[in-house]
């Protein structure tokens, strides 16, 4: 259909640019001479992303300024962890710039610091990243020792000794520190089957096992080239693809076979093939371990401690949920909060719901704020909160409140679990504050060099092409009071995850009330139907509940069968209702403060079914 690649423009607003083989520039390292890779701009001209056959992407913006910023993702974390591997991401981000192939860690300090510039490296839960902020001058040194760090290092044992002596101490000093440890607690109860929920930081257990073997076959499993992008700000792209090329990022191996770069196909089907994610119209490439939200409890008595801290958190919206993530950028606006003492001043959001209806509201309270944290598939929304002690069991009141008037429809009844909230949904001049505070923030933040580097070097890894600050502010405007509404709703119909820490005594049983929600069509489908099934319980026509009726030998096995239950339904704080006449026991199963089915009660039945067995296989 096309016979020139040049000039060709594409669905996505890109357009091809150029097919080039560029020549080997250094020795010292093995390059392809046949290396080949494809270039296109996004339609206003301003991002360019080079795709190479073995998967490897490089992005750039050429913005003008004094300093040039260069940065490497590679696609892991945390979230793609296993038991034998749990922590690695922790300990190859405190690896970094050390020794390898062409730098021993001491001529990498001093290769660092005569940059003047700023090198850094972190790890997440879905990317370990390293980037630099030096002067344009400086960035082929920058280039040389990202791509050494990332691509060629050497793990030595020493090395590895000193992380096993130094962590330890890092996780104490996170440990002391609660808006450092308790978000990670939360992603912990949030997703208790792995995934999001993995630890961030290297666990004690497994610092003590990692080998110089070990972290070499994680390296060599995650740092393919087709889960690396390199992203540069102020730097000329061909520039910029010459150094990835002379150091050696194009050379490397895929996991699997590369497409074949064929300059005769002329729809770019191999580059498509790379980008995986890439055109207007594409879905974001979610990982292959894709997260489960189970929700869930963690507290932690410090009777001792100056102030309570508590979190309430819900699923929300991930990246590949485009109009969920800036619905809920809005909400958490709108919410806003902070401490209990503030300077003020505009765009502070001192006229944001926490403020005005929480912080100004309770003096008992010190600190009340709303938090999202999102992922590629999945996010996590809620408030957490501070008080004196002895005050925590009003405190949940007062959150769970917050989120439960957002969602309310004006003049209506609220149908979820707090029918006494105020029922004051988000007015439009809220919404709009909202939205023009979350531009505001936006555009503010846009104008750090190493947040553009970040954002352009995300972005190309997640869904394979930038989203320009225009079409974002679009996005944010279409925002309604409705969309707001919807997804504070949305929030409420998926498990509570509840964390506090400090004097604790009595919140897990306070908390249970908001944390109920009624059985989902895949959980009573995945949960509910093997009871029903295979374990003799039945629906009631009359009410969402279940019954069964269980007969033992005598009076005392089902006395010491209905004591067991007991203990178990005290433990838990869910109740059955029950019947007993000599030998017999009819139990149903319910759960009031959601009017339905909920996981208690698929908990408690398979105790008690467990429990029966137990007694009647003892007559």
């Amino acid at each position: 259909m096309f016979k020139n690649a040049t000039d060709r423009q594409s669905a996505a607003g890109y357009r091809f640019k150029s097919t080039v083989t560029p020549a080997a520039k250094d020795a010292s390292i093995p390059l392809n001479s046949k290396t080949q890779y494809v270039t296109e701009a996004s339609a206003d001209g301003k991002t360019l992303v080079t795709a190479f056959p073995n998967g490897l992407r490089i992005t750039s913006e050429a913005n003008p300024g004094h300093f040039a910023a260069v940065g490497v993702y590679v696609d892991a974390g945390s979230r793609y962890e296993d038991g034998s591997t749990s922590g690695y991401a922790h300990l190859m981000d405190r690896l970094a710039f050390r020794n390898s192939e062409r730098f021993t860690s001491a001529e990498a300090m001093a290769a660092i610091e005569k940059l003047g510039g700023s090198i850094m490296s972190s790890s997440s839960r879905e990317c370990i990243m390293y980037q630099a902020a030096v002067f344009p001058q400086d960035v082929p040194t920058a280039v040389k020792l990202l791509a050494d760090t990332t691509l060629r290092p050497k793990f030595l044992p020493e090395d590895v000794g000193e992380l096993q002596a130094t962590v330890p101490w890092e996780l104490q000093d996170v440990e002391s520190k609660a808006d450092m440890f308790l978000p990670e607690k939360l992603h912990e109860a949030a997703f208790r089957s792995g995934t999001l929920g993995n630890p961030l930081l290297c666990p004690i257990s497994q610092l003590h096992s990692a080998t110089v073997d070990s972290l070499a076959e994680y390296h060599e499993r995650w740092y393919r080239p087709e889960r690396i992008v390199v992203a540069a700000i102020g730097v000329d792209h061909q520039q910029l693809i010459n150094l990835c090329i002379d150091n050696g990022f194009a050379d490397l191996a895929p996991s699997h076979p590369a497409p074949a770069a064929d300059q005769s196909n002329s729809n770019g089907s191999w580059f498509r093939k790379i980008l995986a994610t890439g055109g207007a119209n594409s879905r974001i490439a979610v990982p292959s371990c894709k997260s489960v939200y189970t929700g869930g409890t963690w507290f932690d008595s410090k009777p001792d401690v100056d102030f309570t801290q508590v979190y309430l958190g819900f699923k929300s919206a991930g990246i590949d949920d485009e109009h969920g993530l800036y619905v809920y950028a809005v909400l958490q606006m709108l919410l806003g909060g902070g401490g209990s003492f503030s300077a003020g001043g505009p765009g502070k959001g001192m006229y944001s719901r926490l403020y005005t209806r929480v912080l100004n509201q309770h003096a008992w309270i010190e600190s009340c704020v709303a938090f999202h944290h999102c992922y590629t598939d999945a996010g996590l929304f809620g408030i957490s909160a501070s008080c004196r002690p002895r005050n925590e069991h009003a405190l949940f009141d007062v959150i769970a409140t917050e989120i439960e008037a957002v969602a309310a429809t004006s003049g209506k009844r609220s149908s979820f679990r707090r029918p006494y909230a105020s029922q004051e949904g988000a007015s439009l001049f809220e919404v709009k504050r909202a939205k023009n505070q979350l531009k505001s923030n936006l555009l503010m933040n846009l104008e750090s060099r190493m947040v553009q580097l970040e954002d352009l070097g995300r972005q190309i890894q997640v869904s394979g092409r930038k989203v320009p600050a225009e079409a974002m502010i679009q996005h944010i405007e279409a925002i309604t009071p409705e969309d707001i509404r919807k997804g504070a709703a949305e929030l409420l119909a998926s498990p509570a995850t509840v964390l506090a820490q400090g004097y604790v005594d009595g919140i897990s049983h306070h908390s249970y009330s908001i944390m109920v929600s009624k059985l989902s069509d895949n959980q009573r489908s995945l949960k509910l139907a093997p009871l029903l099934q295979d374990g003799g319980w039945k629906l009631q026509s009359e009410r969402d509940a279940i019954h069964k009726s269980f007969s033992f030998a005598n009076f005392n096995y089902a006395f010491a069968f209905m004591t067991a239950v007991a203990l178990q339904a005290e433990k838990i704080d869910h109740h059955p209702e029950w019947f007993n006449v000599y030998n017999r026991v009819d139990i149903t199963l319910s759960t009031h403060d959601c009017q339905g089915l909920s996981s208690r009660d698929i908990d408690l039945a398979t105790h008690i079914d467990e429990a029966a067995a137990k007694y009647i296989s003892q007559n």
